[in-house]
C-alpha cells in the first residue's frame, strides 16, 4: 500500500454542481409527469412551497431547487461542457492520473467518516465521501465493511479504472475474508423505535 491523492481533487466541484442540478429537474419534471398530481413542474413546486412556507419551508430553504430551475436543460451547450468537464477531472485527470502516477490497480479509502445525528434545525455536517470522483467519473466503486465506530458501521471503498469491476470485487473480496471486519447490524438506542405490530 502507498499513499496517493487525486490530483484534481475539488475542482470538478463547481461543474458537478451544474450537472447535478440540471439533471434533477429534468429527472423530477420526468417523474412529476407520469404521476396524477397538481403539480407537474419544477417551477410548480417552487410556487407551492412558497405559498406553502409555514409549513414547507419551517425547517428548510429551497435554494438549490431555485438553482435547479434556473438551469436551461439537458440539451444546453453550458450544461453538456459541464459534464465533460466533471468527468475529465475526475476520470482521466483523476482517478486515471492517480492510479497511474502510482501503478495501482485501485484507490482505497474509508468511504465516509463516522455516522452523524442529522440536526433538523441546522441541518447535517456532511463531511464528505471518497467514492465522489468514482461518482462523477462513472467509473466503478466497490464499498466493502471496515469495521464499527460506536456500534455504526464503516465502510471501505475501493476504486478503479473505468472497466475495472472484476478486478476491484477480486480486491474487495480479499479485504473481506482477511478482515472479517463485518458486524451485524442492529438498532442504537440513539435511533427510533420501530412500532412492535401484532
Amino acid at each position: 500500500m502507498v499513499a496517493a491523492r487525486i490530483p484534481s481533487a475539488g475542482q470538478w466541484d463547481a461543474a458537478e454542481l451544474r450537472v447535478l442540478l440540471t439533471e434533477f429537474k429534468a429527472g423530477l419534471e420526468r417523474y412529476l409527469a407520469t404521476r396524477q398530481a397538481p403539480l407537474r413542474t419544477l417551477a410548480q413546486l417552487i410556487a407551492f412551497n412558497r405559498a406553502h412556507a409555514d409549513t414547507e419551508l419551517a425547517q428548510f430553504d429551497q435554494a438549490l431547487l431555485e438553482q435547479a430551475q434556473a438551469n436551461r436543460g439537458l440539451d444546453d451547450p453550458a450544461y453538456l461542457a459541464a459534464r465533460a468537464q466533471a468527468k475529465r477531472l475526475a476520470g482521466p485527470d483523476g482517478i486515471d492520473a492517480a492510479l497511474r502516477a502510482q501503478r495501482l490497480d485501485a484507490l482505497i479509502a474509508p468511504s465516509t467518516g463516522r455516522a452523524w445525528k442529522t440536526d433538523p434545525l441546522h441541518g447535517d455536517d456532511f463531511p464528505g465521501a471518497s467514492y465522489g470522483a468514482a461518482a462523477v467519473a462513472g467509473y466503478p466503486s466497490l464499498t466493502v465493511p471496515m469495521g464499527a465506530s460506536d456500534g455504526l458501521p464503516l465502510g471501505l471503498v475501493f476504486i478503479g479504472r473505468a472497466w475495472s469491476e472484476p478486478r476491484l470485487i477480486e480486491l474487495g473480496y480479499a479485504y473481506e475474508h482477511r478482515s472479517r471486519a463485518r458486524t451485524p447490524p442492529m438498532f442504537l438506542p440513539t435511533l427510533p423505535q420501530a412500532k412492535q405490530h401484532p
